[in-house]
């Protein structure tokens, strides 16, 4: 290593590197130390994809949704089915029903067991009322005509079939069920399947608890993908094994951390937030690349110190300009209102910076070294790519930007097809076993997916009217055919007046008489093993109502629930409110709209006004702006084509990409205008900028475009979507840098300060 200052530094900008080259051994230890501080924090990040990390703590659907579990208990169940050909309402079938139920309640987490086995039965004879267990062996003759024929329990733990019944397990209500689900239903899974190995399991918890073991192999699956396609791009872009090395060293440090912070501020990883490890990886290469490829064009004559103080420098302002809009562009995401956006807005831009500063720092000691500098002949198919672009643009300026205007158009046409909307289980592929346990069971035993509404009204108990009004609700929600049961106390009362009376269907209805509903609850309530915390308020006032309707999307969910409230016929003292999961679920929808009209507004006015800063031209950052709206258009115009939902995970795709593309933009940018400088015209200017920047361009486009389809692998659907469409949407945005925006300045001729 020639480790001479050489000639000293031409300008501030230089001196700053020889600075950092000069004290090199002291800044080494210092990235040496932050980095293990940085593991340390890396070590503490978990994966968390439950409902509440999409809202802000004081969102009055969340707190409605918590009121909702204080009131009537923790609403999220695990639901599992029990399927046996030729009927299950008999000594076998009830035995297997039981013993899943024992094997469930014996799990710790699990607070309470619901089945065909745990169930109780009301009857009566000529002068007495019976509360008892429905299953007591030896099994009368009757029992499965009984079991259903009786509302109470057919169609809600045995299909009308009666060869597929459910037993439902309910979640404890704790503070860190978050962090405790994944081992509960771990340890619920072996309890049951010593028990009985069919069974099939469904519910939001399971689903949440595959999307984290998912996530968590798709992180580290990333990493190392990334990694490996980054390595084998590398040395076909760089052609030495040193400057591979010195980069990958540079981006795992930039990734190391962005997970420190992440980690030691006590964040988790979701499906959203999922990215950013790969994220730094892909992005922290560009400006190795761009440091790296100045290294090769200046003449090999003076010292290493000089050349690699020299090639610093000279991208220091426009690598840095990368930096700050990119980091910008991600910044933006913080007006969002969703938190995980937020959350990935925030990170991703200390990332952006953090990559930056180790690009910095490394590049310009590495330097330091021969074996870390590129081959001095760059590959040739980036020659003949770079040339054809430089001539192609130059010369039918006209012809390009038709061909512009033709594909926008495609692609607002397409962009009118977009749909917004939210599928958890959609997120999984059709092979992953939960997802086949849920279609299983919708297909044996019906609608499974719980959609809560709490009926309010004073002395609600005591009034027959008003539980007359909620019957009758009940029963036109049943006429719809995506309401496979309902479910409430409601139920008990009309079973109560039946078995009162003469014991006819005609008689399943709420009592007229305030006295005899009195009596019947009294009856009822008197018996010790009766329960009805989970469906009354314990002042009351206030009821469950639950209706048993398909997994489905947000957007059909929230439809789902306007139509059926709709149906309600209430006295004026009484009001219905949705509770439970499901209306957080209706209104993330809504979120992802808002979030991604405000966070790519706000990316579009920072980033621009930044590069009107950076050239001091607002003509150059007008001419800016089309290369970079062009690409999001018509990647919008693609998902709208293909059907490719804007959901949680694709919602930040717009601020994200016109963070990254932006990059490209400003490195031409620079360099055309320092070529105009030179050359004082503007057709040789734009040629001479593509050719002494365009291999880069192309270079780390490659790298950025498969380092991103490497998420086209992820288990998680939506992950492997934002995956294909951002590499497609930086292809684009590259042959709108070295096509379309030449193109404008051949043909507009901005002036150059």
């Amino acid at each position: 290593m020639n480790s001479s200052p050489g000639d000293p530094p031409a300008n501030r900008t230089e001196a700053f590197v020889d600075s950092i080259l000069r004290f090199r051994w002291p800044i080494l230890a210092m990235v040496l130390l932050i980095s293990i501080l940085a593991l340390l924090g890396t070590s503490r990040v978990g994966v968390d994809n439950a409902v509440e990390i999409w809202f802000v703590d004081d969102d009055p659907a969340l707190a409605a949704y918590y009121e909702f579990q204080e009131t009537f208990g923790n609403d999220e169940v695990v639901v599992m089915a029990i399927y046996q050909q030729g009927g299950i309402l008999n000594p076998e079938g009830m035995e297997r029903i039981q013993a899943v139920g024992q094997a469930a309640l014996s799990v710790d987490g699990i607070s309470r067991v619901d089945s065909l086995a745990t169930v109780e039965s009301i009857s009566s004879g000529q002068d007495w009322l019976e509360v008892a267990p429905l299953y007591q062996p030896p099994l009368e003759p009757d029992f499965a005509r009984r079991v259903l024929s009786d509302p109470l329990y057919a169609g809600k733990l045995v299909n009308k079939a009666g060869d597929t019944a459910l037993v439902l397990a309910r979640m404890a209500s704790m503070d860190d069920i978050d962090a405790q689900r994944y081992s509960i239903l771990a340890e619920l899974r072996e309890a049951v399947g010593a028990t009985d190995e069919s069974v099939a399991y469904a519910g939001i918890g399971v689903i949440y608890a595959a999307l984290n073991q998912l996530s968590t192999v798709d992180s580290t699956g990333f990493i190392a993908g990334s990694y490996v396609v980054i390595v084998l791009l590398l040395m076909l872009l760089l052609r030495r094994t040193g400057p591979v090395l010195l980069t990958m060293a540079v981006v795992g440090v930039a990734a190391l951390w962005l997970m420190g912070v992440y980690g030691a501020t006590g964040h988790d990883i979701n499906m959203v937030t999922l990215i950013l490890p790969t994220l730094m990886l892909i992005i922290g290469v560009s400006d190795c690349i761009h440091f790296l490829n100045r290294s090769v064009e200046l003449p090999r004559q003076g010292t290493r110190w000089v050349r690699a103080r020299s090639a610093v420098a000279f991208m220091f302002w426009p690598c840095l300009m990368n930096s700050l809009t990119t980091a910008a562009g991600f910044a933006s995401l913080s007006m969002a209102p969703m938190p995980v956006v937020r959350d990935l807005g925030s990170f991703a831009a200390i990332g952006v910076l953090g990559a930056f500063v180790a690009a910095l720092l490394g590049t310009s000691i590495g330097l330091l070294w021969g074996w870390t500098e590129p081959a001095s002949s760059p590959p040739r198919f980036l020659e003949r790519i770079v040339e054809t672009m430089s001539s192609l643009a130059s010369r039918r300026p006209a012809a390009i930007l038709v061909a512009v205007l033709v594909a926008v158009l495609l692609g607002a046409l397409g962009a009118t097809n977009l749909e917004v909307d939210t599928y958890s289980i959609d997120y999984l592929r059709a092979s992953h076993p939960v997802r086949q346990d849920s279609d299983r069971i919708e297909a044996t035993f019906g609608n499974y997916t719980p959609l809560e509404f709490v009926v309010e009204s004073p002395d609600l108990m005591s009034d027959p009217a008003l539980l007359a009004a909620v019957a009758a609700w009940q029963d036109r929600m049943l006429e719809d055919p995506r309401v496979s049961w309902t479910r409430s106390v409601v139920d008990i009362v009309r079973k109560m007046e039946q078995v009162l009376g003469d014991g006819l269907p005609e008689s399943y209805r709420v009592p007229g008489d305030p006295a005899r509903l009195e009596q019947a609850m009294f009856l009822y309530t008197s018996d010790p093993d009766s329960d009805l915390s989970t469906l009354v308020s314990a002042d009351g006032n206030r009821l469950r109502v639950t209706a048993g309707i398909p997994m489905s999307s947000a957007r059909v969910i929230g439809q789902t629930l306007d139509d059926l409230l709709a149906m309600a016929r209430l006295p004026q003292n009484a009001s219905i409110t949705p509770g439970g999961y499901l209306p957080l679920y209706v209104r993330i929808m809504e979120e992802v709209v808002s979030s991604q009209i405000s966070s790519f507004s706000m990316a579009f006015l920072v980033i621009f006004v930044m590069l009107a800063m950076l050239f001091r031209s607002w003509r150059l950052a007008a001419l800016a702006i089309p290369p970079n709206i062009v690409p999001i258009v018509l990647i919008l115009g693609v998902m709208g084509a293909t059907g490719i939902r804007l959901d949680v995970a694709t919602v930040t795709i717009s601020a994200v990409l016109l963070g990254l593309v932006v990059d490209d933009t400003t490195q031409l940018l620079y360099r055309f205008r320092h070529e105009m400088r030179r050359l004082g015209d503007h057709r040789k200017a734009v040629q001479a900028a593509i050719r002494g920047v365009g291999r880069a361009l192309v270079g780390t486009t490659m790298v950025l475009a498969l380092g991103f389809l490497v998420l086209a692998f992820a288990h998680v659907k939506s992950i492997s979507w934002f995956g294909l469409l951002m590499s497609l949407a930086l292809v684009t945005a590259l042959l709108g840098d070295l096509l379309m925006l030449p193109a404008m300045i051949v043909l507009f001729k901005p002036r150059i300060r």
